[in-house]
């Protein structure tokens, strides 16, 4: 069982559910990076809300570390590329603070159209003006949501029932389930024009930061209300407040800001009276404290017990590789993928998955390709020559930061259909502007190369010992007498052997057979050289699996 540590006050019931299923848990108080950094690596997991920054000095700490739990749904505090790189997944909570968070959106709401801060405060101040208070129905009145996820949805869906008109834009969510949930889809112009109060609800991404900007509010009715209770950064502070100033804006409600609390040169925002303002309040309840520690904790402990992966952000296909029948095809495509780095000594640049069938189980799904493609990572990266140790959840990251680009194709591999229920093809484009095609098959449980190249007869090849050696082979008799003759010499014992008919070499008009040997030792440096010396031998290459 695991080791974790809990941080930022979580709710009780965290510790409670690690503490019922086995796992040691520590309570702590925020920690500054410089003391967190010098206790994590004596944890295997993490739980933080919002305060605890998980950066990348802490993530290079946490030697031990298989899973971050963030209480709550914005991962920001959280590094998740380092963490991905580290092979370290990210958890969040999405369901937890979905019904605190959308009431208090709806509370702003209806606090803009009635001015009910400021009428608060003036009648404190001693006043009587009701004047001065005047505000508008929120019936008849379109409300634009940008970001229709769980909150966005529950915001206009109670909208709706207030005679709300409700328009609503996200590029993920089907725009069948936005008018399933009552919502017309809209695009961001179009909520821009029609809206008379707008709300976000989208994470803080490149695409989403500064989103509500100059740009976007001239494009807005004038005396637009604009209520943000998402991330801080998606609207652009300064262009609100020179929109509130000028009137284009007529009231605006935020909960989050960019930096928090809001330092200097917000001051002039937060104080603006058209401005309603709350200190990230949308998950303070105390039912969505209660909420969010209970799932983080459930969904962390599932991951231990590799159950589930719910909630997992960083890595999609988890899920996928927890199926029995998923395990031989993953198999499979590790070992093409360290077959393809270890074929030529030039590198990998490009790598295009290709799948068919399966077995019990379908392996052209996108998780199901997904899953393999970071195998096929996992096994080329690994014996590629940058020293790098790749998981399931670091090889597509180390991938990209070895410049190595991949494909996952929606074709078939050629080879597709009888008699091969299943098929797994790798293409690789390396630096010399070489190709190489790998393709293998599941027969009952276990893996087989079934296509190399344009050799298509090589019996099925099952990769198994230690070591593969592989060589073409000018087709004469005695030509694979002279390697055994080597290998024996260097005390090397080989489990199986598979040899592919000759295929026309292009440059020289020689006929070439294609071997593959299934070796149970390593070949010697002078092995390798007297093979490699061998004017009937090319393309020798010597293929770990291990």
């Amino acid at each position: 069982m695991g080791r974790i540590l809990a941080t930022d006050g979580v709710d009780e019931i965290c510790i409670k559910i690690f503490q019922q299923r086995g796992h040691q848990v520590d309570f702590l108080k925020t920690l500054p990076e410089s003391e967190l950094v010098k206790i994590i690596g004596d944890y295997d997991g993490l739980v933080v809300r919002s305060a605890t920054k998980v950066t990348p000095a802490v993530i290079k700490a946490a030697k031990k570390m298989k899973v971050i739990g963030r209480a709550g749904v914005g991962v920001d505090n959280i590094n998740v590329p380092e963490a991905t790189k580290a092979g370290i997944m990210v958890m969040n909570t999405p369901g937890g603070n979905t019904v605190s968070t959308a009431q208090l959106a709806l509370s702003l709401l209806a606090a803009l159209a009635r001015n009910i801060p400021a009428a608060d405060m003036s009648i404190k101040a001693g006043k009587w003006d009701r004047k001065s208070f005047t505000g508008v129905e929120l019936h008849g009145k379109t409300l634009g949501v940008v970001g229709c996820g769980r909150i966005g949805l529950m915001v206009a869906q109670t909208a709706a029932t207030m005679g709300m008109k409700v328009l609503g834009y996200d590029p993920v969510t089907p725009a069948e389930t936005l008018r399933e949930a009552g919502l017309t889809t809209a695009s961001l112009d179009e909520i821009y024009a029609k809206s008379d109060f707008i709300t976000v609800h989208t994470p803080l991404t490149p695409e989403t930061s500064n989103l509500l900007d100059d740009a976007a509010f001239s494009k807005c009715k004038r005396g637009v209300r604009i209520i943000n209770c998402a991330r801080g950064g998606i609207v652009d502070e300064a262009a609100l407040l020179r929109a509130l100033e000028s009137g284009q804006v007529a009231g605006a409600a935020l909960d989050v800001f960019t930096s928090e609390p809001p330092k200097e040169h917000l001051k002039p925002l937060v104080a603006h009276p058209k401005l309603v303002v709350t200190p990230h309040l949308g998950a303070s309840t105390d039912e969505a404290q209660v909420n969010v520690a209970r799932d983080i904790a459930q969904q962390m402990c599932d991951v231990f017990e590799q159950k589930d992966f719910q909630g997992v952000v960083n890595v999609s296909y988890l899920a996928a590789s927890t199926t029995p029948h998923m395990k031989p095809f993953m198999q499979l495509a590790q070992t093409i993928g360290a077959m393809q780095a270890q074929l030529s000594e030039s590198r990998p640049v490009h790598v295009t998955l290709k799948t068919f069938g399966g077995r019990d189980v379908s392996i052209t799904t996108r998780p199901a390709r997904q899953l393999l493609e970071a195998m096929v990572l996992k096994g080329l990266v690994k014996h590629i020559g940058l020293g790098l140790v790749p998981d399931l959840i670091s090889a597509p990251a180390m991938a990209r930061e070895a410049n190595i680009r991949t494909t996952i194709s929606s074709e078939s591999p050629e080879s597709f259909g009888s008699p091969y229920w299943n098929l797994i093809n790798v293409e690789v484009e390396r630096e010399d502007g070489t190709k190489s095609s790998i393709t293998g098959a599941v027969f009952g449980n276990a893996p087989h190369i079934v296509k190399v190249d344009h050799y298509s007869d090589l019996f099925a090849f099952k990769p198994e010992g230690n070591y593969i050696l592989t060589f073409r082979n000018e087709d004469r008799p005695g030509a694979i007498s002279e390697v055994l003759e080597v290998l024996h010499m260097a005390d090397v014992n080989i489990a199986s052997m598979n040899v592919a008919r000759p295929v026309k070499n292009p440059h020289d008009d020689k006929m070439w057979a294609l071997c593959f040997m299934a070796l149970d030792d390593d070949v010697d440096t002078n092995a390798m050289k007297k093979l490699k010396s061998m004017a009937f031998l090319h393309n020798v290459a010597k293929i770990q699996l291990r």
